[in-house]
């Protein structure tokens, strides 16, 4: 088994600081502290990342230490493997996990309730989302682009206050099973995959 990314754990780059990856690892410590949540599966998932951004810190902020991660890691380069995403069924809300379609679209069958759904998997937002029609029943578009360049638009009734999309942000849309409205954006991160349900 492969020695964990410790930099892309904290979100960091290769030659961040030791004040950049200590600011990126209490942050990081204060998101996915377990007695933030109230599920037990989000707590256990909580408990897994903040296991894993301390195990990071006790690497990268120690300059020996590091020293010694950098040089093992030049000498025999990680092994890429494909990416999988977690998707929550927009009927049951059961997590499905799929490989990185680098902003395709597919169709998923839901591993719990075996209702199918389509999806739009791991492409990249352009710019912020837009509202438009501010004065009528307004809606928000997101452009996305997949690995090709090729560009969708997607149209929302409503975003959650909480979400704060951001240009270069790999997301992936999952829509009602009618397939014509959005149920569920879901934000890949480096080290987790945030869902935010739309109304």
């Amino acid at each position: 088994m492969s020695e964990p990314d410790h930099y892309l754990a904290l979100g960091v780059d290769r030659d961040a600081s030791i004040e950049e990856v200590h600011e990126a690892w209490r942050f990081a410590v204060q998101a996915f502290h377990p007695d933030r949540f109230t599920d037990p599966r989000l707590r256990d998932k909580a408990d897994h990342m903040a296991q894993r951004v301390n195990a990071a810190w006790q690497v990268l902020g120690d300059s020996d230490r590091r020293a010694r991660y950098d040089r093992d890691r030049a000498e025999s380069p990680p092994r890429r493997e494909p990416r999988e995403r977690q998707l929550p069924c927009p009927a049951c809300a059961s997590l499905s996990t799929i490989s990185d379609q680098a902003g395709q679209a597919i169709s998923v069958r839901c591993p719990a309730c075996a209702q199918e759904f389509t999806a739009i998997v791991g492409a990249h937002l352009l710019g912020r989302p837009n509202l438009t029609m501010r004065f009528l029943a307004g809606r928000y578009r997101l452009d996305l682009a997949d690995a090709r360049g090729r560009h969708v638009s997607v149209s929302v009734r409503k975003l959650p206050a909480e979400l704060a999309l951001s240009d270069g942000e790999t997301v992936s849309i999952v829509f009602r099973p009618n397939g014509h409205s959005v149920r569920y954006i879901v934000v890949h991160g480096a080290v987790t995959d945030i869902g935010w349900k739309i109304a």
